[in-house]
């Protein structure tokens, strides 16, 4: 009414346009609202039922092998509305807050994937491992014994793989790369020597220390590769030179025994 009546039938027609559009906009609103109530009536107790059997064969049918994952994914998009996830880099977990379109919310909690690094990093316990095995093994022994017991390097036991196995230069990087204590620094500490040392305390040449260690008269440990440390014995050893008066013994004890057999033999003879 307070348009200008110059232009008073422009607005009456705006006007009317205006209701049109109101009227059709209730109109389809009631459509809505009744075709929602016809749905609501279609579904009988048989349909009622199939949805109940649907609900319940879910486990199995998100176990057949059979559904793929696209199938998997829209099942699940039919019953999550949506999904928080919490991580705790401490714990090394993650939270997942799922809230279904029931309005239902559940809580489960899952161990957080490992990263590349991780998947190959030897576990604690290998380490513990491979520390106690120092004591009295070199590094080959140790990867032997590693590989016997189905370990295998890395974040997993892999008992059946034969394609990354123990290795002593395996060994030799994890004794480097976490600081253990070396074999030859554990021997030496238990009070053995070099062959140049034992050589020097017993009063004799290296290449007698070899013999020595032929004939089990000095322990000789391995250390890595071709290196040994010499454990000298508590027992009184042989003075220098007295080999040749111990073959020479040996020689007359063996020819000794010989002569009383062949005199037994004869005295026996004469008897028969």
């Amino acid at each position: 009414m307070l348009v200008d009546p110059n232009n008073r039938l422009v607005a009456d027609t705006l006007e009317a346009q205006w209701n049109d559009k109101l009227r059709a906009l209730n109109q389809a609103r009631e459509e809505r609202e009744l075709a929602k109530r016809n749905e609501q009536q279609v579904l009988n107790q048989t349909i009622r039922g199939r949805l109940l059997a649907m609900t319940t064969d879910f486990r199995r049918l998100w176990a057949d092998p059979v559904t793929p994952n696209r199938e998997r994914k829209r099942m699940l998009d039919l019953l999550i509305e949506d999904a928080t996830l919490v991580k705790d880099p401490a714990q090394g977990i993650t939270h997942i807050h799922i809230r279904f379109k029931g309005g239902k919310t559940e809580t489960l909690t899952t161990t957080n994937p490992k990263s590349s690094a991780q998947q190959v990093k030897t576990r604690p316990e290998v380490i513990a491992l491979v520390d106690k095995l120092l004591n009295d093994y070199t590094y080959a022994q140790i990867a032997e014994r590693l590989n016997e017991q189905g370990i295998r390097p890395g974040a997993h036991v892999r008992p059946n793989s034969t394609t990354l196995v123990f290795t002593a230069l395996r060994v030799g990087y994890l004794v480097t790369h976490y600081h253990l204590r070396s074999r030859y620094d554990r021997l030496r500490e238990r009070g053995l020597l070099t062959k140049s040392e034992a050589a020097q305390q017993l009063g004799i040449h290296e290449a007698t220390v070899s013999r020595w260690v032929a004939h089990g008269l000095v322990t000789r440990h391995p250390c890595s590769g071709n290196s040994y440390l010499y454990e000298l014995p508590l027992a009184p050893l042989p003075t220098k030179h007295c080999s040749r008066w111990d073959r020479l013994a040996e020689r007359a004890k063996i020819l000794e025994l010989s002569m009383k057999s062949k005199v037994s033999s004869t005295t026996e003879g004469g008897a028969v």
